[in-house]
């Protein structure tokens, strides 16, 4: 089984890596926006976040039936998991 950097590495592709970085940036941005920010085709762009979705879904099925999760998250530096607390919406504890 895969430790370390490789076994972090995200399962979004490169391109859909430079979208989803958009609309963390850019929260109310459409498609079409990131489409234009990037100079990428309109539907290609639609269909990358389409497939962030799901595979967003995926992860987080996964998280849920893996019995390896509590190890993941132990392995995470302190950074990585507030950063991933954060997004899971659960930053301050409330």
């Amino acid at each position: 089984m895969p430790h370390g950097d490789d076994a972090r590495e995200s399962i979004l592709s490169h391109s859909e890596r430079d979208v989803a970085t958009h609309l963390r940036e850019h929260p109310d941005a459409t498609p079409e926006d990131v489409a234009a920010a990037r100079g990428a085709d309109p539907e290609a762009t639609e269909k990358a976040v389409a497939r962030i979705r799901e595979k967003t879904d995926r992860a987080l099925a996964t998280l849920l039936q893996s019995p390896f999760t509590d190890e993941a998250a132990a392995d995470l530096d302190p950074e990585r998991r507030a950063e991933l607390r954060e997004a899971l919406g659960g930053g301050d504890g409330d």
